[in-house]
């Protein structure tokens, strides 16, 4: 439920007036924000009677407002405003348009976001990238939005969308049994796909397979992948890039220099593929997941990043990304549907061989095999994997 505007600017006006310091540091402090509830609770006991009004007039007064509204469904994973219609979007569902807010309402959820970070969406500072309380924000003022603010909302939820119990429904189990090994066998495993494909959430279940003595160095630009709450066990170094530090200098200066056998980048972009190479040159293990068109083009997709920043030789540039990166996988989402549509093997002669692929089609999936290289094997018995290969699947 929602209350109406006159009722929300009511409350407002009641609490910058009256708990001022309270009401301002609601937006960032848990702790003030369940004193705010009570003051609500106890100011307000007819208005607000039971608990699911005083929840509804926290979020619309000092939470996410119809956004988290939206997010109580857990199929729900992109929200998204294009100038003047809100589009929801997620898994399992069709995707469609919800008709009752409008871009005055989208620019108070903006500035709720900016009230929580620090950082603002103006004429002069365009375009807002930033994330809170399991959502992460992406803004671009009217100043370059041609139709209107427009506004784009990942959420993000602790725990695994993809699990063991669950693999069958992204890919088949002997290939959950070749990932197990590949992490075993401490491979570099990039993962590529369109946003909303299962790469993170691929991340987050190779994570799961990583034991405690191998520490993990885990750097995101926004908090999406909730390492601590969903492995606690782990030994995990978990830092989040922000205007003072980023993901380049934390690979480089903290990522290098804390003893991880891991280093896991939650997304590359741009520059920083450079550091990345270099820190898989020193030995340290990566995965990291990136856009790229499909399997093969990765190196290639590395290579322009790269390049934002650093002037560098192609060739040798993929020649170390050939000779060291292990593994890179395709994702896919159809009808709203996500699989894992390809996982290749990459060679020092620049060449990537399939070892996993499957194609959907109007009968279900056309599911294909390759061989896996004698280097893998000879890493793997080094690691104390039993893996085999795909036995009755290779071909």
């Amino acid at each position: 439920m929602r209350f109406e505007k006159n009722v929300v600017e009511m409350v407002k006006d009641d609490l910058k007036e009256n708990y001022a310091e309270v009401f301002h540091n609601a937006f960032t402090d848990p702790i003030e924000k369940e004193v705010l509830r009570k003051i609500l609770e106890e100011r307000y006991k007819d208005l607000f009677s039971n608990q699911e009004k005083l929840d509804s007039i926290m979020r619309q007064v000092v939470g996410f407002d119809f956004v988290e509204d939206l997010a109580r469904d857990k199929r729900i994973t992109d929200i998204g405003f294009d100038g003047d219609k809100l589009i929801i979007e997620g898994n399992g569902i069709e995707k469609y348009i919800e008709p009752e807010i409008n871009e005055e309402e989208i620019i108070q959820l903006i500035a709720k976001f900016s009230n929580s970070t620090g950082k603002e969406l103006t004429a002069k500072d365009p375009i807002l990238n930033t994330s809170s309380n399991h959502f992460r924000l992406n803004a671009v003022h009217t100043q370059n939005a041609v139709n209107g603010t427009t506004m784009a909302v990942r959420v993000t939820r602790p725990g695994l969308a993809i699990t063991e119990e669950n693999f069958e429904n992204f890919a088949p189990l002997f290939v959950l049994d070749f990932l197990k090994a590949a992490v075993k066998a401490r491979s570099n495993i990039f993962i590529a796909g369109d946003t909303g494909t299962g790469k993170t959430e691929l991340q987050k279940l190779m994570i799961s397979f990583i034991p405690f003595e191998e520490r993990i160095a885990l750097i995101e630009s926004n908090k999406d992948l909730y390492a601590k709450e969903n492995f606690p066990d782990k030994d995990i170094f978990y830092w989040v890039a922000n205007g003072t530090a980023t993901v380049e200098e934390l690979i480089a200066y903290a990522g290098l220099r804390s003893h991880p056998v891991w280093i896991m980048v939650g997304e590359v972009l741009g520059r920083e593929v450079y550091q990345m190479t270099q820190g898989i040159l020193t030995g340290h293990k990566f995965t990291t997941t990136l856009h790229a068109t499909d399997a093969r083009a990765i190196p290639r997709r590395l290579l322009g990043m790269a390049k934002m920043g650093y002037n560098i030789d192609e060739n040798m540039f993929l020649d170390d990304i050939y000779r060291y990166v292990d593994f890179g996988i395709h994702t896919e989402k159809i009808d709203g549907i996500r699989y894992l549509s390809e996982i290749v093997e990459y060679h020092h002669d620049h060449t990537a061989t399939t070892v996993f692929k499957q194609v959907k089609n109007k009968n279900g999936f056309e599911r294909t095999t390759g061989k896996l290289s004698s280097k893998f094997y000879e890493r793997a018995m080094k690691y104390d994997s039993d893996f085999k290969g795909f036995a009755d699947h290779e071909r």
